[in-house]
């Protein structure tokens, strides 16, 4: 008869402890049979046994203790796998969910990608949030998972939520959609700093963030996530199979968002020009959340359909008047946009404001020296072609429009100053309107003149309270707004806005996320190695793309040499020492990485090769497949 000895099991929910007499061909599936019947009549569905000792959960039922190598000297605990978290999402929601933790981790992000309805799961992964007040170096090794209380949600970086309409979920629904696995709402509480995201000042930083990345083949639980700790979920692999609008609303949204961040916090460079045309998607984008039917020119058929032509003849043979009400598109009338400016020209024009009263007409602006416009017209200014430059300082009250006008064959500067940021939005829309030689009023006004609105908003310093509304910094790079003219910026910004004001909102965030693909740094996730051999006098960065490997200079950048993913052999890690040696078809490397742990460097690899083997969109994901590229062997 097997020997019995005793098991001490806590369960840490209830704040128990029982001894269990056990034997060692015991499996663990009677352990937890007895151990729900010892606790009392309760659901213990969900519970399972954690050994402390080898942070490892005894998950398999038919296995025996002595298989696991429990012995009498051991301490399990019984407690809950499905335990709720605060996950940041990719669209910067804080969402507060259970997740399984007993799981591994790739398994655990496909739970919550279904809850809040995104495809694709793979292409995802659980991250850890970087302590700000932490030097980059050591960011990898101080997990941010505070479990204490903090402050409401600081909404200062997440532009997305001042608008709604953008595709992107409110936390009611995520809890619909995530009914299956528990509790899903918008977090309540959360540390100061958790949003404060690090500013990624070099590619070094960049390298000591990848080292925030998990284990995706191990459960968070053993990664030392606990209840209410915070984890982000990104996007890891940036190969994105079958993006498609029609049913990819809510993966477009949290896509466009982390990109906008990457951009923002300089997480990818892109140059001035390229800043300002992503600026210019997003501020239409903010502009279709607001008001969708703005910028969205209706259809106007010009010839019938076949039926239409059939049924028009046949209306016309039968006498009626039916066909002459047909096909002429509506014709949308001109807004009047009138009011009392203060004029000025010349070089000291402050001195020489004269108040009248002002009316757009077709391209031209109409001055009258009163409102019953009795007093006859005092002048007309044509404004076609003429460039209009927004100069305003709403801390001092000052709002004016300059435009360079022809005026007897001459070019002159005219300044037209408003009472209010409204007066602002609503003459600036019609002056850059009749610059383009469209009639001020007409047609997509409304769209030129929430444009200009937003531009205001850009323009006004941020006051006590005011965290939540957008400023020019949540557009571009910091570095760019601290060393441009912030009024140039914006005009810039502005002035590439109407290329992109027809685009919906979907498309708008589908052309940013195809803009950031496009940049040369796209895609790329970097490590500080050190090369065995030849190189191994200096560290170095290794760039992991999504068909190759990068070696770059450290302090120039400059790509020294590239293996293609195509033209791999085999790779391995001997994890004694913690090297990584790859056998290509240009010679046999190896190497250490310096800023994380090897293993992520290896799943990165692992990661985009399984990616690059999906060819049928309809194909489910082969989970033994990717853990047998990205495990690296590691017993």
């Amino acid at each position: 008869m097997p020997r019995e000895w005793e098991l001490s099991v806590e369960a840490p929910e209830i704040g128990v402890t029982k001894t269990l007499l056990v034997t060692g061909d015991m499996m663990i599936g009677e352990i937890i049979v007895k151990l729900a019947t010892t606790f009392g009549p309760q659901d213990w569905s969900d519970h399972g046994l954690w050994w402390p000792e080898r942070s490892v959960w005894l998950r398999r039922p038919r296995i025996t203790l002595q298989a696991y190598g429990i012995e009498s000297d051991s301490k399990v605990q019984f407690t809950s796998q499905n335990k709720p978290l605060k996950v940041k999402l990719p669209d910067r929601t804080v969402v507060r969910m259970k997740v399984n933790l007993a799981s591994e981790c790739f398994q655990a992000v496909e739970q919550v990608c279904k809850a809040i309805g995104v495809r694709r799961f793979e292409e995802l992964s659980f991250m850890r949030c970087a302590n700000p007040s932490q030097p980059a170096e050591n960011v990898s090794l101080h997990y941010f998972g505070s479990r204490s209380k903090g402050h409401p949600i600081h909404s200062h970086l997440e532009p997305g939520r001042e608008h709604t309409g953008d595709g992107c979920i409110s936390g009611a629904e995520y809890l619909v959609s995530g009914q299956s696995v528990g509790l899903v709402v918008r977090s309540e509480e959360i540390p100061d700093n958790m949003f404060m995201d690090r500013m990624v000042t070099s590619t070094n930083d960049r390298a000591f963030l990848n080292g925030l990345w998990f284990d995706s083949s191990k459960s968070l639980y053993s990664q030392g996530v606990r209840e209410e700790d915070f984890i982000q979920l990104k996007f890891k692999y940036f190969t994105f199979l079958d993006l498609d609008p029609m049913v990819d609303r809510l993966r477009i949204c949290h896509l466009f968002e982390q990109a906008h961040w990457s951009i923002v916090l300089e997480d990818v460079d892109c140059t001035e020009e390229e800043a300002i045309s992503f600026s210019a998607l997003q501020l239409q984008t903010i502009l279709a959340c607001r008001r969708p039917d703005l910028g969205q020119q209706p259809k106007q058929v010009e010839d019938s359909s076949d039926l239409e032509a059939a049924l028009n003849d046949l209306q016309v043979s039968l006498g009626t008047q039916a066909a002459a009400t047909s096909a002429a598109p509506a014709v949308m009338p001109v807004r009047k946009i009138d009011g009392h400016l203060k004029l000025s020209k010349g070089s000291r024009f402050l001195n020489k404001q004269k108040v009248g009263y002002f009316v757009f007409q077709e391209c031209s602006l109409l001055q009258y020296s009163n409102p019953s416009m009795g007093g006859g017209q005092i002048a007309r200014y044509n404004l076609r072609g003429a460039e209009i430059t927004p100069d305003l300082d709403v801390d001092k009250g000052k709002f004016i429009i300059r435009a360079e006008v022809e005026e007897g064959g001459e070019t002159s500067e005219i300044r037209l100053a408003t009472e209010s940021e409204e007066e602002f939005a609503m003459w600036l829309a019609g002056c850059r309107m009749a610059s383009r030689g469209k009639a001020a009023g007409s047609q997509g006004y409304d769209a030129e003149k929430e444009a200009c609105s937003v531009f205001v908003n850009m323009m006004t310093p941020l006051k006590k309270g005011e965290e939540g509304r957008m400023t020019l910094a949540s557009f571009l790079p910091l570095s760019l707004v601290k060393k441009k003219n912030m009024k140039q910026l914006a005009s810039s910004i502005l002035d590439a806005h109407p290329a992109v004001a027809s685009q919906p909102l979907v498309d708008a965030k589908l052309n940013y996320i195809r803009a950031w693909e496009a940049l040369l740094d796209f895609g790329v996730s970097y490590f500080l190695v050190k090369f065995s051999g030849v190189f191994r006098a200096k560290e170095e960065l290794l760039g992991v793309a999504y068909n190759r490997l990068i070696r770059l200079d450290p302090a120039t950048h400059a790509h020294l040499q590239t293996w293609r993913y195509s033209t791999m052999r085999s790779w391995n890690i001997n994890w004694e020492i913690k090297e990584m040696r790859i056998d290509h078809e240009d010679g046999i490397f190896s190497f250490t990485c310096s800023s994380s742990d090897l293993k992520v460097l290896h799943e990165f690899i692992g990661g985009y090769i399984y990616m690059s083997m999906r060819k049928d969109v309809h194909e489910p994901v082969n989970s033994e497949s990717y853990f047998k590229l990205t495990g690296g062997w590691e017993g």
